[in-house]
């Protein structure tokens, strides 16, 4: 079948489902994977990059880190599917009614997990203040509360929350595509280039911007027959490695833009928008207009970066950046190497599960910390390294597929079906 064009996928129009959509999307194993991989790239990063962590006595010395995750980028990934899986769900007309079964649905979705997951946080480093737990409670890290010592992943859930709430407006206002992505993108760029600009506010919208390409994706998704085969290994190399240079931040601080003040989530992030695009679109199997442009600029920009450095003399003095300039060049050494897009459908079960370990594997790492008997070798790390990966995928297993779909069920029933 062909490619979506950019008359099919007109900009000029208003942000809301397209008609031609009205077919409920199978489920896909391949964004499962996706998910899963991000999730995983997040927790290793953790196990590996904060020192002394989970052997207190030990880390290794082999920078295990530097070479396999992309943690932050993992993040954005998360805003993607978010936005994507939201659109896919809700595409129905705007309703008081719809409006309440969307928040409920995403409260139950939410709230139960992360409620054991700030009580695990708190048992396993009780040193914060009430007014952070009850702040992180409430969703306000970053803004008002300080982050859970016992479980500091939690602040990306404050942008969730954020953005679910923000998809209301866009539901019921249906704002024309392109004013919304500028309008967005200015707000990023002024907490950078203004220091009194908010810079939660900036936050905000660089973030957005990710949801709001998943939101518009799911609105005007085209199918295109079954799952065509992509350079999967060289978009996730790309993807590594663009996480490890932080090619927009370098450029900025090197004109004299630095900002030492900005939010978690920034301008800077969006040196990852067009290898993420790239990537989402391959695995979700929609092609867009313009891909050509993206996969030039996801692999031209790396390039580009790693040879500055390289005939500047800085390549060398740091692990980091000749670790993601080897990744750059494998990248376009495997180019030609298409495989299935479905392939990465061998993490979907970690997919499956991803919001429980993302939420649980720091309070995890904590108590495996504070009660495990041995410490102070890597015997004792590898061990500790077994038990932790145990406890996080076994509970996130139970609390995901079996704990959920009753507290789904039951909310369905007694609340959705009878009121609303």
């Amino acid at each position: 079948m062909r490619e979506n064009t950019l008359a099919d996928l007109d900009l000029r129009e208003h942000f809301v489902p397209a008609s031609k959509i009205g077919s409920k999307a199978s489920y896909n194993y391949a964004l499962e994977g996706l998910r899963g991989l991000a999730a995983l790239w997040v927790a290793y990063a953790h196990v590996f990059g904060f020192k002394y962590e989970l052997d207190p006595a030990y880390h290794p010395t082999f920078p295990f880190q530097d070479y396999f995750h992309a943690a932050h980028g993992g993040i954005l990934i998360f805003f993607v599917l978010s936005g994507y899986v939201i659109g896919l769900t809700n595409q129905a007309p705007f309703s008081r009614a719809n409006a309440l079964r969307y928040l409920l649905r995403r409260f139950i979705r939410l709230y139960p997990i992360y409620l054991l997951s700030i009580i695990l946080a708190v048992l396993a480093s009780p040193h914060d203040t009430w007014k952070t737990v009850l702040g992180n409670l409430f969703f306000l890290q970053g803004s008002i509360a300080a982050l859970l010592s016992g479980n500091g992943v939690l602040w990306t859930l404050h942008y969730e929350v954020i953005y679910y709430l923000a998809f209301l407006a866009i539901w019921y206002f249906r704002p024309k595509t392109i004013p919304l992505v500028w309008s967005t993108f200015i707000v990023a760029c002024l907490g950078w280039f203004i220091p009194s600009f908010p810079q939660l506010l900036s936050g905000y919208a660089a973030g957005w911007l990710f949801w709001l390409f998943g939101l518009w994706l799911a609105w005007n998704r085209q199918a295109v027959g079954d799952p065509s085969k992509v350079p999967l290994f060289t978009y996730l190399l790309l993807f590594i490695a663009t996480d490890r240079l932080a090619t927009v931040e370098f450029l900025l601080d090197s004109l004299g833009f630095a900002r030492s003040n900005a939010s978690e989530i920034n301008l800077t992030d969006m040196a990852y928008f067009p290898i993420c695009a790239l990537l989402f679109t391959a695995v979700a199997n929609c092609p867009l207009p313009g891909w050509r442009v993206l996969k030039v600029l996801a692999m031209g920009v790396p390039l580009a970066h790693s040879s500055y450095l390289l005939a500047i003399g800085q390549l060398f003095e740091d692990v980091t950046l000749r670790i993601a300039a080897a990744h750059t060049v494998l990248a376009v050494a495997l180019i030609r190497w298409r495989i299935q897009s479905k392939t990465i459908a061998v993490f979907a079960f970690i997919g499956s599960i991803s919001y429980g370990i993302y939420v649980l594997h720091m309070p995890m790492m904590h108590l495996v910390s504070n009660y495990f008997p041995w410490s102070g070798s890597p015997g004792s790390f590898t061990l500790r390294l077994l038990a932790w990966g145990t406890l996080t995928i076994g509970l996130a297993s139970f609390l995901e597929l079996t704990i959920q779909p009753i507290l789904k069920g039951w909310f369905q029933q007694s609340l959705l079906d009878r009121r609303i």
